[in-house]
């Protein structure tokens, strides 16, 4: 819980559905995206229905995580001003190592 103004948490303009639904167009037309509840987490399913979470941990930092197998990693925001496409390819790379 923050205790100043300066401890507040950043605030981003794009949600994890935002960033899930741009890595659709580096995954292929065969995978799908659906919003969480709340818009608090993007779900991607691949052609065999694996389910991906794409959401934010408690310290702040996107993740993905393999909902079958369990596996998770962080992903990089920050870097390219929170680019929804640079995230999204970030997301498609990562979901080859989770796989």
């Amino acid at each position: 819980m923050a205790r100043s103004f300066d401890e507040q948490p950043r605030q981003h303009p794009y949600t994890p559905y935002t960033v899930a639904r741009a890595a659709l167009e580096f995954l292929g037309d065969q995978w799908s995206a659906l919003p969480g509840p709340w818009g608090t987490t993007g779900h991607l399913h691949s052609p065999d229905r694996v389910p991906f979470t794409v959401g934010v941990c408690e310290a702040g930092h996107l993740y993905l995580r393999n909902d079958y197998a369990g596996d998770s990693t962080h992903l990089p925001y920050e870097s390219k001003g929170g680019d929804p496409a640079f995230i999204g390819r970030a997301i498609a790379e990562a979901i080859g190592e989770l796989y």
